[in-house]
Protein backbone atom coordinates (compact mmCIF):
# COMPACT_ATOMS: atom_id res chain seq x y z
CA UNK A 1 0.00 0.00 0.00
CA UNK A 2 1.14 3.89 -0.74
CA UNK A 3 1.31 6.00 2.48
CA UNK A 4 -2.60 7.61 0.99
CA UNK A 5 -3.41 4.07 1.52
CA UNK A 6 -3.72 3.51 -2.28
CA UNK A 7 -2.72 -0.04 -3.59
CA UNK A 8 0.74 -0.39 -5.01
CA UNK A 9 0.63 -0.82 -8.52
CA UNK A 10 1.51 -4.16 -10.20
CA UNK A 11 3.50 -2.18 -13.04
CA UNK A 12 5.00 1.05 -12.99
CA UNK A 13 2.63 2.04 -16.40
CA UNK A 14 1.18 -0.12 -19.21
CA UNK A 15 4.23 0.29 -21.37
CA UNK A 16 6.30 -1.21 -18.68
CA UNK A 17 3.86 -3.99 -18.33
CA UNK A 18 4.07 -4.63 -22.42
CA UNK A 19 7.70 -4.43 -22.46
CA UNK A 20 8.07 -7.22 -19.99
CA UNK A 21 5.23 -8.97 -21.85
CA UNK A 22 7.09 -8.86 -24.77
CA UNK A 23 10.25 -10.41 -23.15
CA UNK A 24 8.03 -13.63 -22.60
CA UNK A 25 6.34 -13.59 -25.58
CA UNK A 26 9.72 -13.12 -27.12
CA UNK A 27 10.93 -16.97 -25.66
CA UNK A 28 7.33 -18.44 -26.81
CA UNK A 29 7.19 -17.68 -30.70
CA UNK A 30 9.12 -17.90 -33.57
CA UNK A 31 9.14 -15.04 -36.69
CA UNK A 32 7.23 -13.42 -38.40
CA UNK A 33 5.01 -12.99 -35.28
CA UNK A 34 2.00 -10.65 -35.56
CA UNK A 35 0.66 -9.26 -31.92
CA UNK A 36 -2.90 -8.01 -31.58
CA UNK A 37 -4.15 -5.98 -29.07
CA UNK A 38 -7.58 -5.90 -28.14
CA UNK A 39 -9.63 -3.44 -28.01
CA UNK A 40 -9.53 -1.44 -26.28
CA UNK A 41 -7.68 -2.58 -22.88
CA UNK A 42 -4.92 -4.84 -24.56
CA UNK A 43 -3.94 -1.95 -27.40
CA UNK A 44 -1.19 0.39 -25.98
CA UNK A 45 0.28 -3.09 -24.03
CA UNK A 46 0.49 -5.16 -27.42
CA UNK A 47 2.04 -2.21 -29.12
CA UNK A 48 4.73 -2.15 -26.40
CA UNK A 49 4.75 -5.64 -26.09
CA UNK A 50 5.76 -5.64 -29.94
CA UNK A 51 8.33 -2.94 -30.17
CA UNK A 52 10.24 -5.19 -27.49
CA UNK A 53 9.98 -8.11 -29.68
CA UNK A 54 10.61 -6.22 -32.97
CA UNK A 55 7.87 -7.65 -34.69
CA UNK A 56 4.56 -6.10 -36.43
CA UNK A 57 1.77 -4.95 -34.71
CA UNK A 58 -2.24 -4.11 -34.95
CA UNK A 59 -5.60 -4.52 -33.01
CA UNK A 60 -8.85 -6.82 -33.18
CA UNK A 61 -11.99 -5.77 -32.29
CA UNK A 62 -14.03 -7.58 -30.02
CA UNK A 63 -17.21 -6.96 -27.50
CA UNK A 64 -18.83 -8.48 -24.59
CA UNK A 65 -21.80 -10.24 -24.87
CA UNK A 66 -23.74 -8.50 -21.48
CA UNK A 67 -26.90 -9.77 -19.91
CA UNK A 68 -29.25 -7.95 -17.97
CA UNK A 69 -29.23 -9.43 -14.36
CA UNK A 70 -26.62 -11.74 -15.52
CA UNK A 71 -23.27 -9.25 -16.60
CA UNK A 72 -21.14 -10.62 -19.11
CA UNK A 73 -21.61 -14.03 -20.19
CA UNK A 74 -19.34 -14.24 -23.44
CA UNK A 75 -17.83 -12.40 -26.23
CA UNK A 76 -17.36 -11.85 -30.24
CA UNK A 77 -14.41 -10.61 -32.09
CA UNK A 78 -14.54 -9.39 -35.33
CA UNK A 79 -16.80 -10.92 -37.73
CA UNK A 80 -16.41 -14.49 -35.85
CA UNK A 81 -18.75 -16.95 -33.85
CA UNK A 82 -20.21 -15.86 -30.61
CA UNK A 83 -17.76 -17.10 -27.86
CA UNK A 84 -20.36 -18.17 -24.62
CA UNK A 85 -19.50 -19.44 -21.75
CA UNK A 86 -20.43 -23.16 -21.11
CA UNK A 87 -21.81 -22.46 -17.54
CA UNK A 88 -24.40 -20.31 -18.97
CA UNK A 89 -27.61 -22.64 -19.87
CA UNK A 90 -29.95 -20.09 -20.72
CA UNK A 91 -33.98 -21.33 -20.30
CA UNK A 92 -35.75 -21.52 -24.03
CA UNK A 93 -37.11 -17.72 -22.59
CA UNK A 94 -34.04 -16.48 -22.62
CA UNK A 95 -32.95 -17.20 -26.26
CA UNK A 96 -34.28 -13.86 -27.74
CA UNK A 97 -32.14 -12.16 -25.48
CA UNK A 98 -29.46 -14.13 -25.83
CA UNK A 99 -29.75 -13.35 -29.99
CA UNK A 100 -30.10 -9.64 -28.92
CA UNK A 101 -27.35 -9.35 -26.85
CA UNK A 102 -25.21 -10.83 -29.38
CA UNK A 103 -26.55 -8.26 -31.96
CA UNK A 104 -25.43 -5.48 -29.91
CA UNK A 105 -22.56 -6.49 -29.47
CA UNK A 106 -21.76 -7.08 -33.29
CA UNK A 107 -23.31 -3.32 -33.78
CA UNK A 108 -20.32 -2.16 -31.48
CA UNK A 109 -17.66 -3.89 -33.12
CA UNK A 110 -18.68 -2.30 -36.36
CA UNK A 111 -18.38 0.99 -34.58
CA UNK A 112 -15.31 -0.04 -32.66
CA UNK A 113 -13.86 -0.76 -35.65
CA UNK A 114 -13.81 2.49 -37.61
CA UNK A 115 -12.81 4.56 -34.57
CA UNK A 116 -9.72 1.76 -34.42
CA UNK A 117 -8.82 1.24 -37.84
CA UNK A 118 -11.01 3.42 -39.66
CA UNK A 119 -11.38 1.87 -43.77
CA UNK A 120 -7.94 -0.13 -42.95
CA UNK A 121 -8.04 -4.15 -42.32
CA UNK A 122 -7.13 -6.24 -40.26
CA UNK A 123 -3.64 -7.26 -41.41
CA UNK A 124 -3.18 -10.64 -42.62
CA UNK A 125 -2.46 -13.96 -40.18
CA UNK A 126 -1.98 -16.09 -42.39
CA UNK A 127 1.19 -18.29 -41.70
CA UNK A 128 1.69 -16.12 -39.18
CA UNK A 129 2.83 -16.85 -35.32
CA UNK A 130 -0.39 -14.85 -33.79
CA UNK A 131 -0.03 -13.32 -30.83
CA UNK A 132 -3.26 -11.94 -28.88
CA UNK A 133 -2.56 -9.50 -26.05
CA UNK A 134 -5.18 -8.57 -23.56
CA UNK A 135 -4.18 -5.99 -20.30
CA UNK A 136 -5.66 -6.76 -17.26
CA UNK A 137 -7.86 -10.11 -17.48
CA UNK A 138 -10.84 -10.89 -15.03
CA UNK A 139 -12.78 -12.91 -17.83
CA UNK A 140 -11.29 -14.86 -20.82
CA UNK A 141 -14.40 -14.41 -23.09
CA UNK A 142 -12.69 -11.74 -25.46
CA UNK A 143 -9.44 -13.31 -26.01
CA UNK A 144 -11.09 -16.43 -26.43
CA UNK A 145 -13.26 -14.88 -29.15
CA UNK A 146 -10.38 -13.64 -30.73
CA UNK A 147 -8.67 -17.02 -30.38
CA UNK A 148 -11.86 -18.89 -32.36
CA UNK A 149 -11.56 -15.63 -35.31
CA UNK A 150 -8.42 -15.74 -35.52
CA UNK A 151 -7.82 -19.30 -36.31
CA UNK A 152 -10.14 -18.95 -39.14
CA UNK A 153 -7.37 -17.03 -41.00
CA UNK A 154 -4.57 -20.39 -41.07
CA UNK A 155 -2.06 -18.81 -39.03
CA UNK A 156 1.35 -20.88 -38.06
CA UNK A 157 -0.07 -20.83 -34.31
CA UNK A 158 -1.79 -18.81 -31.62
CA UNK A 159 -0.13 -17.27 -28.67
CA UNK A 160 -2.32 -15.31 -26.08
CA UNK A 161 -0.48 -13.13 -23.34
CA UNK A 162 -1.91 -10.49 -20.78
CA UNK A 163 -0.12 -8.94 -17.91
CA UNK A 164 -2.61 -9.16 -15.43
CA UNK A 165 -5.01 -11.94 -15.34
CA UNK A 166 -6.89 -14.28 -12.27
CA UNK A 167 -6.06 -17.76 -11.99
CA UNK A 168 -10.04 -18.65 -13.06
CA UNK A 169 -9.01 -17.05 -16.70
CA UNK A 170 -5.94 -19.00 -16.69
CA UNK A 171 -7.84 -22.34 -15.92
CA UNK A 172 -10.19 -21.39 -18.89
CA UNK A 173 -7.43 -20.74 -21.07
CA UNK A 174 -5.49 -24.05 -20.12
CA UNK A 175 -9.24 -25.89 -20.35
CA UNK A 176 -9.50 -24.86 -23.67
CA UNK A 177 -5.76 -25.92 -24.41
CA UNK A 178 -4.84 -21.85 -25.52
CA UNK A 179 -1.32 -20.94 -24.85
CA UNK A 180 -1.70 -18.52 -22.09
CA UNK A 181 1.65 -16.11 -21.28
CA UNK A 182 0.78 -14.03 -18.05
CA UNK A 183 3.68 -12.83 -15.53
CA UNK A 184 1.11 -12.00 -12.80
CA UNK A 185 -1.47 -14.63 -12.03
CA UNK A 186 -3.56 -13.49 -8.89
CA UNK A 187 -5.78 -15.95 -6.99
CA UNK A 188 -8.69 -12.64 -5.78
CA UNK A 189 -11.74 -13.49 -8.75
CA UNK A 190 -11.78 -9.77 -9.08
CA UNK A 191 -8.07 -9.36 -9.95
CA UNK A 192 -6.12 -6.18 -8.72
CA UNK A 193 -7.55 -2.68 -7.70
CA UNK A 194 -4.59 -1.05 -9.45
CA UNK A 195 -2.55 -3.55 -12.27
CA UNK A 196 -1.14 -0.46 -13.64
CA UNK A 197 0.59 2.66 -12.36
CA UNK A 198 -0.90 5.07 -15.46
CA UNK A 199 -4.13 7.39 -14.17
CA UNK A 200 -6.85 5.37 -14.14
CA UNK A 201 -9.20 7.01 -16.65
CA UNK A 202 -11.03 4.83 -18.84
CA UNK A 203 -11.79 7.12 -20.94
CA UNK A 204 -7.98 8.80 -21.46
CA UNK A 205 -7.30 5.20 -21.76
CA UNK A 206 -9.65 5.19 -24.64
CA UNK A 207 -8.31 7.41 -26.78
CA UNK A 208 -4.72 6.85 -26.33
CA UNK A 209 -5.65 3.26 -27.70
CA UNK A 210 -7.70 4.64 -30.86
CA UNK A 211 -4.43 7.09 -31.01
CA UNK A 212 -1.97 3.71 -31.19
CA UNK A 213 -4.11 2.31 -33.33
CA UNK A 214 -4.67 4.06 -35.86
CA UNK A 215 -0.93 4.77 -35.94
CA UNK A 216 -0.37 0.96 -36.85
CA UNK A 217 -0.24 1.46 -40.77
Amino acid sequence: MTNGGEPQALYPSRSGAGAQLGRQLYQRTTHPTLLLGVTPTGVEIAAHAAKAMGCQFDVIIAAHVRMEHLGIIGAVAEDGRAVIDPEFEPRFSLLDALADSIDRARRAIKTERLLFRGQRPMRSVAGTNAVIVDGHLTTPWKVLAAVEFIRTGEPASVVTGAPVSTRSVQERMSARRVEFVCPSVLMDPGGHPRPFGDPEDPSAERLRSIVVARAAT
